[in-house]
């Protein structure tokens, strides 16, 4: 089915125009996107009616079907539930309702968000486009009284406090972060591209293949897939249409809370980005690259765009490169507020313009993927490796790390630490080493409770664990994920229940529906937890048939799903059982006054 509704746009819309592209395009110029403007666009370009609202209703920013005033983004991650965010929403409502006599059916849009990326300062919020630190000086009525003045552009947006490497310790990813290259000229003037022009003029394809795979650098998204493997399958694949059409496809939309790694690259390094997406693009033999970015991440959006104008005028993107035949062009495409995206499968669906529900694997998208062209799908911090890989060589990069994973993480740090903010680390780095050394302890009055690594499918971790080194096995015999490596640190002041419950309940929200484990698990995963939280007056209490129950049902998502939402959701739940067991002492039923006795 989508390969025939590919074809209609393909015929319909030309090569490449996708549904989505137009009412990303529709909704940018106003807003929203009505049931008038779904139907316009279906007649106009003879597309079934059913494809376009699908699309559209699929994800959050195009489901919008009237106009908002102002809109207001509230953000409920766990790193920003950690800081306190509970009842912001219920405030703004009531200060909108209060000073500019406005309700959310007046104009006023207050929604929930899954993470803006300023977990290290957060609560936080986006109004109108600008994201806001409630904590950095801002209160919900200060920020309305900005906004009913015509100015809420006049608040400061926030900025995540970034901490390089010390002298002596590895630094690949931060190596400019202490100077302005956001320009081309200054990033030029830094060396910015150098190591491309040597990929392109003194190694082959497969030269540079060899020596990423030499590094050993694996994929910084997920679950560690050795990088130099997917450039070698991508290099190896034909498409097949027989065209030739090769993809590099940059996974920007980083939607896991307490991350903002790939962010604070682009924005504070963004021509090293596009340096390593061209190495990579040369390596497999690709001569288009594309970037998925996030729909909550505007200013990194704008920087983006601007560095992807100044490289084409200064002659690295869309022409031959160095005197060779080399050539690729690079674009980037929004999203539009779908977690499900950041999988790759879901990513590629997206690009092509129909709803973005998980494929089956195999074939991967290395063989088969955009357009059913072979395609290197990797995130912006593996890509931002690449550079310095080329420049000092595998061997200098191959001694970094501990066991297999070699090189070093970036990691970001909620507010429950002293220094809160963005690290890079040599992999094999502890989390103790991380929470109590580099990030000095927990923040004043705060004391350690739980640790959870890898968003919001990574397991949660108690004390006892700090000693697990930050690397890709050690993690997952933890029962955790080292992921993307967003850290968001509990104190004992958090309710791990109520935190488990918003996990669950985020799936249930963000599934994008085509399995069932996951589609329906996570509804009767949420309804649990809720069964469990309730009074025991009422029926309600962590009983041994719903632990049983929700033990059951966590396997069920686990081997079950068609990818890691569904997949990896219970590894917290799962966590809270086996490590947390007295969270669930204060909702255990009781009979004539004694409580009941739990199964661990």
């Amino acid at each position: 089915m989508s390969t025939n509704l590919i074809a209609l746009q393909n015929k319909f819309l030309g090569h490449g125009q996708t549904v989505y592209d137009k009412l990303s395009n529709l909704h940018e110029q106003q807003g929203y996107v009505s049931d008038g403007d779904i139907t316009s666009i279906a007649a106009e370009f003879h597309l079934p009616p059913a494809h376009v609202r699908s699309t559209a209703k699929f994800y959050e920013e195009l489901s919008h079907d009237k106009a908002a005033t102002h809109v207001v983004k509230v953000c409920n991650g766990e790193a920003c539930r950690a800081a306190g965010c509970s009842g912001i929403e219920r405030q703004m409502c009531d200060a909108f309702s209060v000073e500019l006599g406005a309700t959310s059916g007046d104009g006023v849009r207050v929604e929930s968000v899954a993470c803006l990326g300023y977990c290290g300062l957060g609560p936080n919020v986006m109004v109108d486009g600008l994201p806001l630190a409630l904590s950095d000086g801002a209160a919900t009525d200060k920020v309305v009284k900005q906004v009913q003045r015509g100015e809420p552009h006049g608040l400061t947006e926030p900025a995540n406090a970034v901490y390089k490497p010390a002298d002596g310790a590895p630094c690949v990813l931060m190596r400019h972060f202490d100077k302005d290259i956001v320009s081309f000229d200054a990033s030029c003037a830094a060396g910015v591209y150098s190591a491309l022009e040597r990929a392109v003029t003194s190694m082959s394809p497969q030269a540079v293949i060899d020596q990423v795979k030499a590094s050993q650098l694996r994929g910084r998204g997920g679950a560690g897939f050795p990088t130099g493997i997917k450039f070698q399958t991508v290099a190896d694949s034909q498409a097949q249409d027989g065209s030739g059409r090769k993809f590099v496809v940059v996974n920007f939309d980083e939607g896991d809370a307490g991350s903002y790694i790939d962010k604070e690259l682009i924005e504070r390094d963004p021509h090293t980005q596009l340096e390593g997406i061209l190495i990579a693009a040369y390596a497999c033999g690709a001569q288009e690259a594309i970037v998925y970015a996030r729909y909550e991440y505007p200013r990194a959006q704008r920087i983006l765009q601007q560095a992807i104008n100044e490289a084409k005028a200064g002659g690295m993107i869309g022409v031959p490169l160095f005197g060779r035949d080399f050539q690729c062009d690079v674009r980037m495409v929004g999203g539009q507020g779908a977690y499900i995206c950041g999988e790759e499968t879901s990513l590629l669906r997206s690009l092509e313009g129909v709803p973005a529900l998980v494929s089956t694997r195999p074939p991967f998208p290395a063989q088969k993927g955009l357009w059913d062209c072979p395609t290197a799908v990797n995130n912006v911090e593996t890509l931002h490796n690449l550079p310095w890989i080329i420049e000092h060589g595998c061997e200098a990069y191959a001694k970094f790390g501990h066991e297999k994973s070699r090189g070093t993480k970036a990691v970001s740090l909620n507010t429950h630490v002293k220094r809160p903010g963005m690290y890079e680390v040599e992999l094999g780095t502890t989390l103790r080493e991380l929470i109590f050394d580099l990030a000095g302890g927990m923040a004043d009055g705060q004391r350690f409770k739980a640790v959870q690594v890898g968003g919001p499918l990574g397991g949660i971790l108690p004390e006892i664990l700090l000693d697990t080194p930050l690397d890709f096995e050690a993690m997952a015999r933890a029962k955790g994920i080292l992921g993307h490596a967003g850290v968001v640190v509990y104190s004992q002041e958090d309710n791990l229940v109520e935190i488990c419950r918003g996990l669950m309940h985020f799936c249930a929200v963000e599934s994008c529906g085509k399995c069932f484990p996951c589609r329906i698990g996570s509804v009767r995963g949420t309804e649990l937890f809720d069964q469990m939280m309730a009074d025991s007056s009422v029926g309600g209490g962590a009983t041994d048939e719903r632990l049983s129950l929700l033990a059951e049902l966590c396997e069920t998502m686990k081997y079950g799903s068609l990818c890691a939402l569904g997949g990896m959701i219970p590894a917290p739940i799962e966590c809270l059982m086996e490590y947390f067991p007295e969270e669930l002492e204060p909702y255990r039923p009781t009979r004539d006054g004694k409580p009941l006795p739990i199964m661990n």
